[in-house]
C-alpha cells in the first residue's frame, strides 16, 4: 500500500491532492494518471498552453473590463478605477480623490447603492471590500462599512495600501463596481455572497473553443466572497444541462462532501441552473476574444438579466473543478495537448523516480532552500 501511494505521489501530487481526489481508493492505481497535479500544472501545462503575453490583459481587471465592455460582453457596472495618482473613470474623468468619487456617485448612482471595491490586480478574493454609499444633505455622500458610517474621505483612508502585491505588484488601484444583484435561483441557494460559476474553456489548435469543466462556487455565511480558498463550497455542474451535483469544501476547511448548502440547508444536488446555455455562450464568446490565452477559468455571476463576467483567470485553480471529474486528462484533452507538444504519462512511475520526486518535494518544503540561498548570498 505504501509503495502504491508513493508511485501515485510520483506524479507530482501532494498528500492533500491525494486525499481530495480519493486516489488511494482507486481500484486501478494507474487511473491516477488521468488527474493532473498542481505541480505538473505549474511546471508544464501553464507555461506551454498559456505562454502568450495576452494573459496580462486578464491580470489587469481594469483593462479586462474596458476590453470586454467594448465588445458588448456583459460586465458589472463600473464607476472607474480609483487611485490617488492615475485613477480614472471609463469616460476619462479623474477618479483620484474622495471628491472625484463623490462626483462620480452623484452622476451615476441611485442612492443608496451597494458597491464593491476590489484590487485592480487582486487574486483569490483577497481585499474585496463591500460597502454601501448613501446621500446626505446637499452634495455630501457617506459610506456604510463594517457597521459604521464614514465620510468618503475617511473611507478612502481605510483602503489597504498593501492590496496590490499580486502579479509582481504591477497593478495599482481599486475597481469601483456596483454590487451584483443575483438571480433568485442564486439567492435561494447562497444568499451570503455573489456566487459565481467557474467555467474552464480551451482554445484548441484549430481555434475551436471547448468548454472542459465547470463548478459553482458558493460563499459561506460571514464571508465577503465565494472563493474556495476562503472556506466556500465547490459544487459540481454538469456541462450539458447545468445540473448541480454535490459540493465539497477545500481540504484545509475540512474537505467534506455535501448535497446541501451547510448554512442555508438548501438542497443542491439535482437542481438545474436556469439559463445555463447562456452562461456557456458568454464564456465561449469571451474565450474567443482573447484566444491567445488558450486555457481560461471564467468567473460568471448570474443575474435576473443573465450572466455577467466577473473575471477571467489564466492561472485558475485546478482542484476546484477537477475534483468533480474522473480527472482532467481525458483522451480528448490529451489529444489536444499533444498538438502543442505536451504529453503526460499514462502509467505510474517506477519506485526510484517516484521516490526522487517525493524527496524533492520534501526538500522544497523544508528550510533547506532558504538556508542554501542565505549561504550563497554571504559568499
Amino acid at each position: 500500500m505504501m509503495f502504491k501511494k508513493l508511485r501515485i505521489l510520483g506524479l507530482g501530487f501532494t498528500d492533500e491532492e491525494y486525499e481530495l481526489y480519493g486516489l488511494g481508493g482507486l481500484s486501478d492505481p494507474a487511473r491516477a494518471t488521468q488527474y493532473l497535479s498542481n505541480r505538473w500544472n505549474d511546471l508544464y501545462f501553464r507555461p506551454k498552453i498559456n505562454r502568450c503575453q495576452q494573459r496580462h490583459v486578464l491580470e489587469d481587471k481594469w483593462v479586462t473590463h474596458l476590453y470586454f465592455l467594448s465588445l458588448s460582453l456583459p460586465v458589472p457596472k463600473t464607476y472607474g478605477m480609483f487611485h490617488e495618482k492615475h485613477g480614472v473613470t471609463a469616460g476619462g474623468r479623474p477618479l483620484r480623490t474622495a471628491d472625484d468619487l463623490r462626483d462620480a456617485f452623484i452622476r451615476n448612482c441611485d442612492f443608496p447603492t451597494r458597491l464593491v471595491f476590489k484590487p485592480r490586480g487582486g487574486r483569490q478574493g483577497q481585499n474585496i471590500i463591500v460597502c454601501e454609499v448613501g446621500r446626505g444633505d446637499g452634495e455630501s455622500v457617506h459610506v456604510l462599512f463594517s457597521g459604521k458610517k464614514f465620510s468618503l474621505q475617511e473611507f478612502t483612508g481605510l483602503l489597504p495600501r498593501d492590496a496590490f502585491l499580486d502579479y509582481g505588484g504591477g497593478y495599482d488601484g481599486w475597481l469601483v463596481q456596483e454590487y451584483i444583484d443575483q438571480h433568485p435561483f442564486m439567492k435561494e441557494i447562497g444568499p451570503y455572497t455573489v456566487n459565481t460559476f467557474r467555467v474552464i474553456t480551451f482554445i484548441d489548435q484549430s481555434g475551436h473553443c471547448k468548454v472542459q469543466m465547470a463548478a459553482l462556487r458558493l460563499g459561506r455565511q460571514g464571508s465577503s466572497a465565494d472563493n474556495w480558498d476562503k472556506g466556500g463550497l465547490s459544487v459540481a455542474v454538469d456541462l450539458k444541462r447545468g445540473r448541480l451535483g454535490k459540493g465539497v469544501s477545500k481540504p484545509s476547511y475540512g474537505g467534506r462532501w455535501t448535497a446541501f448548502h451547510p448554512d442555508t440547508q438548501v438542497h443542491l444536488e439535482g437542481r438545474e441552473v436556469p439559463g445555463w446555455n447562456s452562461i456557456v455562450e458568454v464564456c465561449e464568446r469571451a474565450a474567443k476574444s482573447i484566444s491567445g490565452v488558450r486555457s481560461v477559468g471564467w468567473d460568471i455571476a448570474y443575474t435576473p438579466e443573465g450572466p455577467v463576467i466577473i473575471e477571467g483567470n489564466a492561472v485558475w485553480s485546478l482542484p476546484l473543478t477537477q475534483v468533480h471529474t474522473n480527472g482532467y486528462l481525458t483522451d480528448d484533452v490529451r489529444a489536444d495537448l499533444a498538438n502543442f507538444g505536451l504529453v503526460f504519462p499514462t502509467a505510474l512511475p517506477g519506485l526510484l523516480p517516484a521516490a526522487t520526486c517525493w524527496l524533492s518535494r520534501q526538500w522544497r518544503r523544508s528550510r533547506g532552500p532558504r538556508l542554501l540561498k542565505e549561504l550563497r548570498s554571504k559568499k
